[in-house]
């Protein structure tokens, strides 16, 4: 307790300055651990086709469209040679709303999707949903192209479905809104809970 009281610097612009740098260092090693899997081959641009995938609840037309079959289709793909996945684009048309869109995945083999481990697209200017998933590796994907009504059909005309879509170097350093959030909220609790030891421990005194 002794050293809360010898801490000159107003304990919240501390705790955020702590985060802020521990957050910098996260992106550095990110970066770095991505250039290096770039470097070895590893993290590497790739176009897919609905051909990459096993179709479950959906049937593939003699035109390539895929046609629901349920009210849960799914694309599954499995990592055959344990490449570093980052983010996966998907270029789609639908017949009718896609309704919720998000993509699974696991980070060892033989593990069950479940929605613990799920992402949320964000929509781009051109239509298509780009995918970032977060930091680990990934065994398998399940991409659930649409959710459709129940009794209800969709028609998805697939178009080019980009893995690991080249990114710049600054990208790494822009935080999500969840990270945003996370950075607001925990240091300034910390500093509220730092606060309160000081006052007590001043009480003691």
């Amino acid at each position: 307790m002794s050293k809360l009281r010898k801490i000159k610097a107003p304990i919240p612009l501390l705790c955020y300055g702590v985060c802020l740098i521990g957050f910098l260092a996260m992106c550095l090693w990110h970066f770095a651990g991505d250039s290096l899997a770039r470097a070895n081959g590893r993290l590497a641009e790739a176009q897919m086709t609905a051909a990459d995938f096993v179709l479950a609840g959906l049937e593939q037309q003699a035109d390539g469209t895929l046609v629901t079959l349920d009210g849960d289709p799914q694309m599954i793909w499995e990592n055959p040679d344990s490449r570093v996945v980052r983010t996966l684009r998907v270029e789609a048309g639908y017949s009718d709303e896609p309704r919720e869109v998000c993509l699974y995945y696991t980070n060892r083999a033989g593990e069950d999707f479940s929605q613990d481990k799920r992402v949320f697209p964000q929509k781009q200017a051109d239509g298509s949903y780009r995918y970032t998933l977060p930091y680990g590796a990934i065994a398998s994907l399940r991409l659930d192209p649409c959710s459709p009504d129940v009794n209800k059909s969709i028609a998805i005309a697939l178009g080019v479905v980009t893995m690991n879509e080249p990114a710049g170097a600054g990208s790494y350093f822009v935080p999500s809104w969840y990270q945003c959030f996370c950075l607001i909220l925990y240091p300034g609790l910390a500093a509220a809970a730092l606060s309160l030891a000081r006052q007590a421990w001043k009480k003691r005194r």
